[in-house]
């Protein structure tokens, strides 16, 4: 199974538009005190939940893209692999009615 940052790395490749991965976000210099009256580790909390709901999201959508790539890639599979039984078909078709 692939990893996200394999799946993005293929999209690119193919020319397909990907978000960038979410940056930090910036700090808060108002930070409310936790249950213990701790500033800074209720800060870097939330900060890490926000950033990690902002990695989840990227990951989603790197995750739906590349599903939709794979749906257009096997589509087009089947589309040339039907054009060139239907070419097949008309060659055989030729042989015949020219022997």
């Amino acid at each position: 199974m692939l990893t996200t940052d394999q799946k993005e790395a293929i999209l690119r490749r193919a020319g397909v538009a990907v978000p960038d991965f979410p940056s930090g976000p910036p700090r808060s210099k108002a930070q409310e005190p936790d249950a213990r009256g701790n500033a800074a580790w209720s800060g870097k909390r939330s900060v890490s939940e926000s950033r990690r709901a902002a990695i989840g999201q990227w990951a989603a959508t790197i995750d739906a893209l590349y599903v939709e790539y794979v749906a257009r890639r096997a589509a087009k599979s089947l589309r040339d692999a039907e054009e060139a039984r239907q070419l097949s078909m008309l060659r055989l078709a030729g042989q015949r009615s020219g022997t």
